[in-house]
Formats: C-alpha cells, structure tokens, sequence
C-alpha cells in the first residue's frame, strides 16, 4: 500500500504508522516488551533480546555501537539525501520518549535508491528499527524535540560503510 503522490512533478511521502507488515521489505522493527525477556544480573533485571545484526564478512569490520544525537525537524520536510549501508544491516533505537521518521527504499538494482519504492514511517519513542543490508533511508529525523538514539552496524573503516546519495527532492507529510 502505497501512500506516496507526485505532486507538481515532485514525489511525497505521507507517514504511515510504522507496523511489522509494512516495514518488512526493509527490515524489522524492535522494540523492549516485544519478546520474552530473560531475567539477568541474579533476577535484578530484564533483558529483552529484540534485534539481532548478521556480520559483516569484510576484512576489518567490526560492530559499532554510537549515539546519536539529533535536532528536531519540523513536517513537511524536503528530503534530498538517502544513504544505505550494503554490507550491514544498522539498528537505531531511541532512547527517550519523542517521536521520530524515517523513510526508506529499495535498491534498484544497479546501486541506486528506487524511489518507487519509497514509504515514510512514524516511529513512537522508545522504539527503533533494524535495516536489512543494501536498503536506502533518510538520516533520522528526529519529531518533536531533540532526540537521542542508540545505532549499532558493522564498519570496516571504509567509505563502503556507508554510502550516500542524493535523489530529486521529495518531501514527508505527516500521514
């Protein structure tokens, strides 16, 4: 289901609420209180196993856990950048409670965003994602507030960890 219009020749994505079925072409969503938990630290805590990131096989790679720290961006906003990661998959998880979007699309094929594919989501705090390898997605964008998000992908120390490109401007409406 697509939810994406052009309008006056330029593309627009309308937010969609971000659900396990209509994220699964891209990856998958995490969140804490999605599976079982494991009671750890002698039955003082909980620990909910809710992502998991396959290696990356390059020479050098190794995981990467950062926290990011964003400024808020106010809807509508005018996309013109998407980046990918091909040879991981990059989970983001916020850390407090604001809001946050993505967009994300497919691979060509050839190497390039297929922007036929694009959908925007809209994330509550507190949840995340987990990209598959080779999707293409806007850098976070950050609703309501400054935000703070937990990242972790594989990176071997190369221009190849993560590739960017710029597209025609589309631009993100809120659903």
């Amino acid at each position: 289901m697509s939810e994406n219009t052009d309008i006056g020749g330029r593309l627009e994505a309308r937010l969609l609420p971000a659900t396990t079925a209509l994220f699964r072409p891209y990856g998958h969503l995490v969140s804490a209180g999605a599976a079982d938990p494991l009671h750890v630290n002698a039955g003082t805590a909980l620990r909910y196993d809710i992502a998991r990131i396959d290696a990356d096989t390059r020479p050098g790679s190794r995981l990467i856990a950062s926290v990011f720290e964003t400024a808020p961006q106010a809807l509508p906003l005018v996309v013109r950048l998407l980046e990918r990661h091909a040879f991981s998959q990059q989970a983001i998880v916020a850390m407090h409670s604001d809001d946050f979007a993505l967009a994300v699309c497919l691979d060509d094929g050839q190497g390039l965003p297929d922007l036929a594919t694009l959908q925007a989501f809209h994330f509550p705090g507190g949840g995340g994602v987990v990209y598959r390898r080779g999707v293409w997605h806007t850098p976070i964008i950050g609703l309501g507030g400054a935000g703070r998000f937990f990242v972790q992908s594989w990176q071997a120390g190369t221009t190849e960890d993560c590739e960017e490109q710029f597209v025609s401007p589309f631009v993100i409406r809120a659903g």
